[in-house]
């Protein structure tokens, strides 16, 4: 490729000045070699290795454990503050805060003993698997006020959790059927659960020396499936439980808003009534 550009000789010669009007001046600009371009691509070609190596996606993985969870009252569910979650033989511990929240990372993996800790009236530990590089999230639910109920320590949202005091305060947040806490029973006295179901009002029938909870859907009554700490038990049941006996007592009186765990079994447009035990 070649550029032009023209430029005037001055000379007393008329001869040459004319000869000398149109002068070329010529550039030649030359394509890179091919080794010079070879080179070019191969640095790079290093750049971007090195780049690929300094980015997150290809930084090397935590193989650490975490646990995070909240700790609330198993007598009325409210959080609970400066409750002290340690993990027994490796120093590390998180005390809950106002909102009952605690969190600790950077654990080994592997079988571990989680201590809960009080002030100076509860100690508890329970056994737990850390899996690396994932978070095992808790539900701890302590009773402070008394030794009614025995301290739970679960995984939040498993099976256990649904089938425990901790499933029951999960679902009272949800806002769905009527709940009534260990403090709600409590206030209501020496009542069986018949007397407590006809305090929320649910129709209960009796025939001979059998009661059971009835409700109303559509132009059928039906009656209303019965469980105790998850387990679906006869509706007579309502005449040997008594108030003191129980933790929580749920109540759904529209088959929509019984919980999915406990409509596999039973026909959900019945409703249910699902009663956990103090002890």
């Amino acid at each position: 490729m070649r550029a032009r550009r023209h430029r005037r000789v001055r000379t007393r010669d008329p001869g040459a000045r004319r000869a000398a009007r149109r002068v070329t001046v010529g550039v030649t600009l030359q394509r890179p070699s091919h080794e010079a371009r070879s080179m070019w691509r191969a640095a790079c070609t290093c750049l971007l290795f090195l780049g690929l190596i300094v980015t997150p996606d290809h930084a090397q993985r935590d193989t650490t454990a975490r646990i995070d969870g909240t700790v609330r009252s198993s007598t009325n569910g409210l959080p609970i503050p400066g409750v002290m979650i340690a993990v027994r033989g490796l120093g590390a511990l998180s005390v809950s805060d106002s909102a009952g929240v605690f969190a600790l990372a950077g654990l080994p993996p592997g079988r571990r003993t989680v201590r809960v800790t009080y002030g100076d009236t509860l100690s508890y530990d329970q056994a737990l698997t850390l899996s690396g590089g994932q978070t095992l999230n808790l539900s701890v639910l302590l009773d402070l006020e008394g030794e009614a109920l025995s301290p739970i320590i679960v995984e939040a949202r498993s099976i256990r959790a649904e089938r425990s005091l901790a499933g029951f305060y999960d679902r009272k947040q949800l806002g769905f059927g009527r709940f009534y806490t260990l403090v709600d029973l409590d206030r209501l006295g020496d009542l069986s659960l018949r007397g407590l179901l006809g305090h929320a009002g649910v129709v209960v029938r009796c025939r001979l020396r059998s009661c059971v909870p009835v409700l109303m859907n559509g132009a059928r009554a039906c009656v209303m499936p019965l469980f105790l700490d998850g387990l679906r038990v006869s509706p007579d049941y309502l005449e040997i439980l008594h108030v003191k006996e129980l933790a929580g007592v749920e109540v759904y009186t529209h088959g929509v808003d019984v919980p999915v765990k406990f409509r596999w079994d039973v026909d959900a447009a019945c409703g249910a009534i699902l009663a956990w035990s103090r002890y």
